[in-house]
């Protein structure tokens, strides 16, 4: 009874998405307006969840939640808070999203709720236009593509690329193997050709009993080019091998 709570938690953690980080940034900005004012004027979005801080009421607080996860609990949001000198901005980023992209995305929505507040706000100027020159840096690199097309089209090269590698490893190992069978092959053929050539030729006591069988065939007489070709053996070593045979008086040479 206790085993399967645990199972199904287990199920659901590992269907859980990654645990998304959370950055922020301030705006230097001095409250004119009263809060009521505040409240209405960001009321009119209605995807806003509007709040004022439990242990602060003058801080007016905007939540958006742009996704959740399967606990249905806020997953990429962003918090505004409004205070009397300042507005600070929190937000996630997950894991999968590049953090300037994100960031732009941000920025473009708060300058936004910005046009709402500003009868209400009065704005450091100065760090507004530091904050859109970076923005507009980062934009750069993204204003000929598309950053999801691009990443899409890199992770696809990616794997491409990956593939190749691996591709080009078996084939390196492939060429190895082949060049490591070549040497034995050819190692092996030596051999073989070092033993035919060694079966093929008689031993000088082996030769001379031939050459005395074909005398004793061919009427006392002998040809040494015939012999040769018939046996596969040079003239110059059955020549030899017959001055040998007729000097130890086996042979006798006819005049």
């Amino acid at each position: 009874m206790v085993e399967e709570p645990a199972n199904l938690n287990r199920s659901e953690a590992a269907k859980a998405p990654p645990t998304p980080k959370v950055k922020g940034f301030r705006i230097p900005a001095v409250r004119s307006g009263s809060t009521d004012e505040l409240m209405r004027a960001l009321g009119t979005l209605s995807f806003l969840r509007i709040s004022q801080d439990s242990t602060d009421l003058s801080v007016i607080l905007a939540l958006n939640v742009e996704a959740r996860d399967i606990s249905k609990n806020p997953y990429l949001f962003s918090i505004c808070y409004f205070r009397a000198d300042a507005i600070d901005v929190l937000y996630t980023l997950t894991p999968n999203k590049s953090p300037r992209v994100r960031r732009l995305d941000i920025l473009k929505y708060v300058l936004n709720l910005l046009t709402l507040c500003s009868g209400i706000y009065q704005i450091n100027m100065k760090f507004l236009y530091q904050m859109l020159e970076g923005a507009i840096a980062d934009m750069n690199e993204f204003v000929s593509m598309d950053f999801q097309k691009l990443f899409s089209k890199y992770d696809s090269l990616k794997g491409e690329h990956d593939m190749m590698l691996k591709k080009i490893q078996m084939l390196e190992n492939s060429n190895r193997e082949l060049a490591s069978d070549n040497y034995e092959m050819k190692n092996r053929e030596q051999e073989l050709l070092l033993k035919l050539s060694s079966l093929e030729k008689y031993s000088d006591s082996v030769l001379a009993v031939k050459i005395q069988d074909w005398i004793s065939e061919h009427n006392g007489e002998i040809n040494l080019s015939d012999f040769a070709r018939v046996h596969n053996v040079s003239e110059a070593r059955v020549e030899q091998v017959l001055n040998t045979l007729v000097s130890e008086g086996y042979i006798e040479s006819r005049k």
